[in-house]
């Protein structure tokens, strides 16, 4: 693998490029992307009033949607990015958030993960745009501290079938679900053992509970895998978060004070293999 300076003449290569220092430091050649554009949405099941809810305001005027979330990040950043397909304007993902602290905030934010799309930088809407649009975006030069981005999970909406529903006692209940899966997958994501989680197939089971005002979340559902890129596999995930009541939520980032305090995955394929990614105390 050769990695050098951009020139005019890769300008037609798909391209993945590391950010370190608030510039492009490399770019590999002959990087073929795969798309990873997310599939049509399908309804959670609990009805209209998912859809709509009122939105969240972020710094950058954009209202969030379920999965979304902005932040500020220090320059170096630590990300490697990548295409999400070969059409040109298709966006731009996270490949990769580099682990080492001092490699960039990305990492430290304990927020960004693998998979995720940018959607807006510095307020700037990049969810369509074409990846040289996105790297100029964000190598040039600026007087500001931080780079502000407003990401997504790209999962979409969970489908959560009607007797899983019936589990939940009230709507407040079946988003709380919802945001403990999504921090299911930002962990698995940022774990990285399993592979690139690509989508949530459907949720199976879910409960809510309060007790000394902790609301607790527990949640079954199944993720599709990658480790290439090409194949996938099924993975059987068990999470558990919780979150203090009382607490006003982060209007930037509304999943931001749920705890992870178990996490499980277990392959279907083969003989199957359990991984623990986070064990309860």
């Amino acid at each position: 693998m050769i990695v050098r300076p951009i020139t005019a003449t890769m300008l037609l290569l798909p391209f993945v490029a590391i950010l370190i220092f608030g510039e492009i430091v490399g770019v590999v050649e002959g990087f073929t992307s795969v798309n990873r554009q997310t599939s049509p949405s399908v309804s959670i099941g609990i009805g209209k009033e998912h859809s709509n809810a009122p939105s969240r305001q972020c710094n950058s005027c954009m209202n969030l949607e379920l999965g979304e979330y902005s932040i500020d990040l220090e320059r170096p950043l630590g990300m490697i990015l990548e295409e999400r397909g070969e059409g040109g304007n298709s966006g731009v993902q996270v490949q990769e958030v580099l682990k080492d602290e001092s490699a960039g905030s990305a990492w430290k934010s304990g927020r960004v993960a693998p998979c995720e799309l940018l959607l807006q930088i510095n307020g700037i809407d990049v969810s369509s745009s074409s990846f040289d649009n996105v790297m100029d975006i964000l190598t040039s030069p600026s007087n500001k501290p931080t780079t502000s981005l407003v990401v997504a999970d790209g999962l979409g909406q969970f489908d959560m079938p009607k007797n899983v529903v019936q589990q939940l006692k009230t709507t407040d209940d079946a988003f709380f679900v919802d945001a403990v899966a999504r921090e299911a997958v930002r962990a698995i994501r940022r774990d990285g053992r399993l592979g690139d989680l690509l989508s949530v197939e459907v949720i199976v089971g879910a409960g809510v509970t309060v007790q000394d005002n902790i609301m607790r979340g527990m949640v079954r559902f199944f993720g599709i895998f990658s480790t290439d890129g090409v194949t996938s596999y099924s993975c059987n995930v068990s999470a558990t978060g919780i979150r203090k009541i009382g607490i006003s939520p982060n209007q930037d980032d509304p999943n931001q004070d749920i705890e992870m305090v178990s996490l499980s995955c277990a392959k279907d394929e083969g003989l199957g293999r359990t991984y623990d990614l986070i064990l309860e105390d």
